[in-house]
């Protein structure tokens, strides 16, 4: 296989799709199982409950030569029965849904073999893909990728860019795109990894730490507990102009930006902070979603050696929150037994049972936790929103690309995350790069290292677009393509 997504720093813990994993060991220590960190053997076997079930939806053999590696599944929500299936490589494929097909021509090729600025391997290439709130009537869309070689010290730029469909046919993208935010980022790997547009209408983007096993044991001086660094953070800038308030950024990022900084950031205007920062205290934070309904972000942030983190912040918290890496890991310190981290500088904190927030830092412990052994790159998912699947209304699902479990909460009160429990709900899902969410809620498996996107269903199939709602034919807006006659 010849991608490596964004596993901790060891290459040996890679295990691709198609070998067994091993167990991991026995069930915890009763002082982890009760705050929802969890050691199960990713050799278990669990299957979801009947009459809720997976499917493929894209399989290997739909992939084009050159781009056969899914890496996000977007819908645009534009009224029409299409998605784009983002790839690493770099090309963004779209997606018939109607005759669940790969239309042949790309939505878009950024692919650096062809051309394009994205560079791929490892555990860099096109990360991340988002439309626009509003694509319907503007047609942008923003991506996340590293930047293949365009002079001295750009190899490996973290680059934000957007990008407009084409005005002539809306299947096909204009190909030249717009920089917003570049950020220097020269280890190859940590390089989180995704965008979102949340309820607020501003862009949120993870970014990994600078790289290096431990934050290259830098301590309390690592990227994560910096604020004069855009590494290791959620970010929240404002690409729509919505926020009347917004100030221009500072020096943070690398060259020219195209964005403003929303007003109600924390450390807007506080230097040397970067204005930029709405969390901190993250190391690999490779996926991360809004539930639909509350506005909470749910955050799966790749650990060290031996836990793997689902963080949860409300949307009820003031920013910014501090979710402890590199001075913790899981719900212990980050010196433990097996990863072994420098904690210089850190807060003496030695508790080992999970605090949400700990009274002795107000760092943020992980809701749920896995050992490392097996788990190797946890990938945060959706909290269920559709209405296909009664049986999983409102519960969170999540996975890991080496362990191939896909798990979901049984227990989920964000208000008392000491509480959130959850279980094994599906095997066989080595590869998974992450999820994805339709316009209805429902919700997709991307397993980018076995080459498929699988959905998640009720025993009737996957989901296809059906296009226009009821009420949505364009009526209100006046706009008269999306009817099927005109009138006077």
């Amino acid at each position: 296989m010849k991608i490596l997504m964004p596993y901790s720093t060891n290459i040996y813990r890679f295990l691709v799709a198609s070998l067994a994993v091993v167990a991991i060991g026995a069930v915890a220590p009763a002082a982890w199982a009760a705050t929802s960190c969890f050691n199960v053997s990713c050799g278990q076997s669990c299957t979801p409950t009947a009459p809720a079930t997976t499917s493929n939806l894209v399989t290997a053999g739909d992939f084009p030569s050159g781009a056969t590696t899914p890496i996000a599944m977007v819908d645009p929500n534009d009224g029409r029965d299409r998605m784009f299936i983002a790839t690493q490589q770099g090309s963004i494929l779209v997606w018939d849904s109607t005759n669940q097909t790969i239309l042949a021509t790309p939505f878009i090729d950024l692919r650096d073999d062809v051309g394009g600025p994205v560079l791929a391997g490892g555990e860099r290439g096109l990360l991340a893909m988002v439309a626009d709130p509003d694509y319907a009537a503007t047609g942008q869309f923003y991506v996340f990728y590293t930047r293949a070689n365009q002079g001295a010290g750009t190899t490996g730029d973290i680059v934000i860019e957007r990008y407009q469909r084409s005005a002539g046919n809306p299947d096909v993208a204009n190909p030249a795109g717009t920089e917003i935010m570049v950020i220097d980022h020269p280890a190859s790997n940590h390089n989180g990894g995704w965008l979102a547009f949340g309820p607020d209408g501003f862009l949120y983007i993870s970014t990994g730490d600078g790289g290096g096993g431990c934050d290259s044991g830098a301590g309390s001086n690592g990227d994560g507990q910096r604020s004069d660094t855009l590494a290791g953070k959620l970010l929240r800038i404002d690409v729509r102009g919505i926020d009347g308030s917004a100030t221009a950024p500072d020096d943070c990022g690398v060259g020219a930006t195209n964005y403003m900084v929303p007003s109600t950031n924390p450390f807007s205007g506080m230097e040397p902070a970067c204005d930029e920062v709405w969390t901190l205290g993250l190391r690999n934070p490779f996926r991360f979603s809004f539930d639909s309904m509350t506005g909470d972000i749910y955050i799966g942030d790749v650990g060290q050696l031996k836990w793997e983190e689902i963080n949860i912040l409300q949307a009820s918290t003031p920013a910014p929150a501090n979710f402890g890496w590199v001075c913790r890991e899981g719900c212990e310190t980050a010196n433990n037994d097996e990863s072994g981290c420098s904690t210089t500088g850190c807060a003496t904190d030695t508790g080992n049972t999970c605090e949400f927030p700990r009274t002795t830092t107000g760092f943020w412990d992980p809701a749920l936790c896995h050992h490392n052994g097996g788990w190797g790159s946890i990938m945060g998912g959706y909290r269920y929103r559709g209405s296909a699947v009664p049986s999983i209304a409102g519960d969170y699902f999540y996975g890991d690309a080496a362990c191939g479990q896909i798990w979901k909460t049984t227990t989920l009160d964000p208000s008392n995350q000491a509480a959130i429990d959850a279980e094994c709900w599906a095997s066989g899902f080595g590869g998974t790069f992450g999820f994805a969410e339709d316009r209805n809620g429902e919700l997709y498996v991307i397993v980018g290292g076995a080459g498929r996107i699988a959905c998640i269903h009720n025993g009737d199939g996957c989901p296809a677009l059906t296009g226009e709602g009821v009420f949505d034919d364009g009526f209100e807006t006046g706009d008269t393509t999306e009817w099927t006659a005109t009138f006077p």
